[in-house]
């Protein structure tokens, strides 16, 4: 099949597993006819998702914005505030990425820019995350590829992964062709076929049957119709990222990563208005905690997350998040 004619098909399939298969998340669907509005839930829902599964996302984005409305609710908000909002979603630098962009916003014109260079010139604002404000918020056709799309796109029209999990085309080659397949996905004739549906399309089918790992083939309407040239060729794959040597110690007998301590100091100091001490912390986050042994190493970790702009000392030596 040539593939012109494969990318139709492949799109109409697609529409057509949708049909039955759509997720109602509370980011999708919305009702608010200022499109600045409907731009800021978009946006907070798009930096929710990095690295975090949906289900997790779903109650702390309701929260979060319930304790901040609007953009202007978000700038103002100091960075205590901001990480406090943000509970239980780690990697809580991207809440402070968050709430910079909306700075940013809100200190210029008040309203979002609707092009991908005003889009992207915001602070943590890369092609995708634009893109999605454009589909989502905005209904203006935007290629572009999360996790989700890049993985269907290259099964469906290139071939299955590496062994590794590297791709055999890069970016630029799949972004022409989401641009080609979105162009299909589209019809006149059938006005509820938008480009924000067409996304959600392909990241649900993304998420539920063309996995990262063991993908349902089985079930898959691409493999049923010979559409996929990695069908029942993709194998379990090794987490590459997750056996790279990453920065961390060995606490009862396990290696825990710095990032997940990082997340725990933060939790700590996210309860305690008064502070606590550097040792206050190495008690409360680590069972084998030994000032003479631990402390350089939490030391180090608490200046990064200083650095970062999620914790500040007092003179007192009792540390805080940051209320700037």
């Amino acid at each position: 099949m040539l593939r012109a004619g494969r990318i139709k098909a492949f799109a109409e399939a697609i529409w057509q597993w949708y049909g039955s298969h759509k997720r109602r998340l509370p980011w999708r669907d919305l009702l608010e006819e200022d499109g600045t509005q409907r731009a800021y839930k978009v946006l907070v829902s798009e930096i929710m998702l990095q690295q975090t599964q949906v289900q997790r996302v779903v109650m702390t984005y309701k929260r979060f914005l319930e304790v901040f409305g609007t953009l202007e609710d978000l700038a103002g908000a100091s960075n205590a505030e901001v990480v406090r909002a943000w509970r239980g979603m780690g990697y809580n630098s991207r809440a402070l990425r968050l709430r910079d962009c909306a700075r940013a916003i809100v200190g210029t014109q008040s309203a979002f820019p609707h092009d991908m260079a005003g889009l992207q010139s915001l602070p943590g604002i890369g092609h995708y995350t634009a893109a999605a404000i454009r589909n989502f918020a905005f209904g203006i056709s935007t290629p572009c590829l999360d996790t989700n799309i890049r993985r269907i796109l290259h099964r469906t029209c290139i071939r299955a992964e590496r062994a590794d999990g590297t791709w055999h085309k890069n970016d630029a080659y799949l972004l022409c062709l989401a641009g080609e397949a979105l162009q299909r996905a589209l019809d006149r004739d059938k006005p509820e076929r938008t480009t924000a549906e067409w996304h959600a399309a392909l990241m649900d089918f993304g998420s539920l049957v063309c996995t990262k790992r063991n993908p349902k083939c089985r079930s898959c309407p691409l493999a049923a119709q010979g559409l996929c040239k990695a069908a029942y060729k993709v194998r379990a794959q090794k987490n590459i990222s997750a056996t790279r040597a990453e920065p961390g110690r060995e606490m009862a007998g396990r290696y825990v990563p710095n990032r997940i301590f990082r997340g725990k100091i933060v939790e700590e100091l996210r309860d305690a208005p008064h502070g606590l001490t550097l040792r206050d912390i190495g008690a409360r986050i680590c069972i084998d905690w030994s000032p003479h042994e631990h402390e350089r190493w939490l030391k180090s970790i608490v200046e990064k997350l200083q650095r970062d702009r999620l914790l500040e000392g007092k003179a007192n030596g009792r540390l805080y998040l940051m209320r700037g």
